[in-house]
């Protein structure tokens, strides 16, 4: 269970630390603000909405009076036009005018009346409502009755003498004149009211307004200094350390590639580059033969001897600057240096990559020691010699073991050539027939005759002397 429970825990990203809880309350702050402005926007949004529909309701009420302000103005024109002289024709047409605006005044009444019941209007709205409705409803129902009763017939039901007798129960012209007058004066005070009230509600709706737009200018700059300064440092912090993570990541990288280079050149100087990339692929014995190659072996002479008058460090010093010579001429004719023994020193030519011309190339190697030597016997004022063996013929390749590799010979060949070094004479290269049949073309050989080779009997040698 407590491995479950440590591999869970691993697996989960880590939100501790003092970076992970600053970002947490970033986070929160800037989600805070949002549902702030959010908020503010909301409500703003319900109140100018509810003040809009109030100045709806305001203008339903201020069309309404108007439009009874109208239908009254045409009652009493209709009543008084009623009362000229006109041909029965035209009193007709004018009574027909009089029953229209008496239906056009209750339609006006009526809509005011829908408006004061609207479920729309607050408790307040409709006791302001109720209240001008009561005010006006005494002057404009005196209207409508007055021009009711100019309309009812007295004695006939022919519009003569309806007309003839319609005065009696219609109110003398000064009344007429006065309700009418009142009921524009109520009306027109409604209407200022009303006005008042629409400027009032527009000013407010301004104030709001403004007053939204500061909070949420507020709310902003703070947002800025709380939320946005902190993260914006943070992200600076986090792009630094990145930055410097990077510049770790490189240097680690080139470090490496630098490590990786001594790595590859280091094996490079144990191995021949073939075989070293078929041994990093693949970690398992490597053998190649190869039917013809060109083996040399060579030998300080007397430096056995010569290890015993010196001291370590002087004597390592002179091997090194002999072998390291070597090695240059080595790389030059484009040979495979094999190992050092000691003071012996093993070249082979036409592996690992084939050559044709392999026996020549290691002859001229050999001469080029030689003249190494004595470079080096002149400048040190030593007198070393340097005895040398070569043999052509068919060899295999390879590197055995797990640890300290090294590329390898074996095969006759390989036991012939160093039997001609250690046979050799001191400052002489020696050369067996099969690698004299390969260079007997391109340099003077001299014939030295039989020796007895351990292990192979009489064999016939020759000595190199120079180039051609």
């Amino acid at each position: 269970m407590s491995n479950s429970g440590a591999s869970q825990s691993r697996g989960r990203p880590e939100s501790t630390g003092p970076a992970a809880g600053s970002t947490q309350r970033l986070t929160v702050l800037y989600v805070a603000s949002l549902s702030a402005i959010a908020g503010l926007a909301i409500i703003s949004q319900v109140w100018i909405q509810q003040a809009l529909n109030r100045q709806s309701l305001d203008i339903q009420v201020i069309s309404a009076a108007q439009q009874q302000q109208i239908s009254s103005q045409r009652l009493v024109k209709s009543i008084l036009v009623l009362e000229l002289p006109a041909t029965a024709e035209a009193q007709r047409k004018r009574v027909q005018e009089l029953e229209e605006a008496i239906q056009s005044a209750e339609a006006s009444q009526q809509t005011l009346a829908d408006v004061q019941s609207s479920p729309a209007l607050s408790p307040r709205r409709q006791r302001q409502v109720e209240k001008i409705v009561n005010q006006l409803s005494p002057q404009y129902e005196t209207l409508i009755q007055t021009a009711r009763d100019t309309l009812e017939p007295n004695s006939s039901d022919r519009p003569g003498s309806r007309l003839q007798q319609h005065r009696q129960p219609i109110r003398s012209l000064a009344q007429l004149l006065a309700a009418d007058q009142a009921f524009v004066n109520n009306m027109d005070q409604l209407i200022l009211e009303y006005n008042q009230r629409v400027a009032a509600e527009t000013q407010r709706l301004k104030r709001l307004e403004l007053s939204l737009l500061l909070v949420t200018l507020t709310v902003l700059v703070l947002e800025g200094f709380v939320v946005f300064r902190p993260a914006v440092w943070k992200i600076q912090q986090m792009m630094t350390a990145l930055d410097q993570s990077l510049q770790k990541t490189q240097k680690t990288a080139r470090h490496l590639a630098i490590e990786q280079q001594k790595s590859e050149k280091l094996l490079l100087n144990i191995l021949p580059q073939p075989i070293a990339q078929r041994l990093k692929q693949k970690s398992e014995a490597i053998a190649d033969g190869f039917s013809d190659v060109t083996v040399l072996f060579a030998d300080i002479v007397g430096f056995t001897q010569l290890s015993t008058t010196m001291s370590p460090q002087k004597l390592v010093s002179l091997l090194n600057v002999i072998f390291s010579a070597f090695d240059q001429l080595c790389e030059k004719h484009g040979l495979e240096k094999i190992k050092t023994i000691g003071d012996a020193y093993m070249v082979v030519g036409g592996l690992p990559i084939a050559r044709e011309d392999h026996a020549k190339a290691v002859v001229d190697f050999a001469l080029d020691m030689q003249r190494a030597v004595a470079t080096f016997n002149a400048d040190m004022g030593e007198s070393l010699r340097i005895r040398i063996g070569i043999n052509s013929g068919p060899v295999v390749a390879g590197v055995i073991g797990t640890k300290k590799f090294i590329y390898d010979l074996w095969g006759d060949t390989v036991n012939i050539a160093s039997r001609m070094e250690s046979h050799g004479i001191p400052g002489s290269i020696q050369i067996t027939e099969s690698t004299f049949q390969h260079v007997k073309d391109r340099f003077q050989i001299e014939v030295l005759g039989k020796i007895n080779v351990k292990g192979k009997g009489e064999m016939i040698t020759y000595r190199v002397i120079k180039t051609l």
